[in-house]
């Protein structure tokens, strides 16, 4: 009997405090990370489930709830090798500030300037230090998309990506493009995140089975 597969995913935003009332973030639902928690539940496997702040999560995962960046980071960090799978779909800050104030920034002049430091690169981690494991990812573009994505896909060592556009944010539906390193394009327009999320589970799959298909033949 073989093992049952555990994915690590990553969901929702994450939270970049300035002061105590004020942050930088994105308008990602975490729609995308529940539907493949769902996904990958359904196929019997089990599930660590990373997420920033969401309305809803999943059932029946491990789940754990962070709010920066650099806490995302530190969860991925303690469950990565225990991971079979490793899907990001969080919508991660680039960038945090470099100071937080402890009281709330009183307005005094016309302009503020704050300093901002880039915040590790959670996925690119993951497609550097994985072993016989599989790492994808998503590309949210706002211009050319697929071009975009597939240099992400080389640049972060990973086994898959997909590619949506902005309009995709907060909505159930989306227009996706699976993209493997082969260079194939799964195309899936206007369909239930839930569909697309089924899709993106068996592809990785069936790249993590082909993993294990060449160990066994060398």
């Amino acid at each position: 009997m073989s093992k049952k597969l555990t994915f690590l995913i990553l969901s929702g935003p994450t939270k970049e405090y300035i002061d105590p009332v004020r942050f930088i973030s994105n308008n990602s639902s975490g729609k995308m990370g529940n539907a493949l928690a769902e996904a990958a539940l359904i196929k019997g496997c089990n599930v660590i489930f990373i997420s920033g702040p969401a309305n809803t999560f999943p059932s029946n995962v491990k789940l754990m709830e962070i709010t920066t960046a650099l806490e995302m980071f530190k969860a991925v960090k303690l469950n990565f090798k225990k991971s079979d799978i490793i899907i990001s779909a969080a919508a991660v800050s680039d960038y945090r500030p470099v100071k937080i104030y402890k009281h709330k920034i009183k307005k005094s002049s016309k302009k503020i300037l704050i300093e901002f430091t880039q915040n590790p690169d959670i996925i690119k981690y993951c497609g550097k230090n994985k072993k016989n494991q599989i790492v994808t990812g998503f590309a949210l573009e706002t211009k050319n998309l697929i071009n975009n994505a597939k240099m992400k896909l080389k640049n972060k060592n990973l086994d898959l990506i997909t590619a949506n556009a902005n309009e995709s944010i907060g909505s159930d539906n989306t227009t996706a493009y699976i993209i493997n390193t082969d260079g194939s394009v799964i195309e899936i327009k206007n369909k239930d995140k839930k569909i697309v999320a089924e899709k993106i589970i068996n592809e990785t799959i069936r790249l993590f089975n082909n993993i294990k298909a060449d160990k066994k033949v060398s």
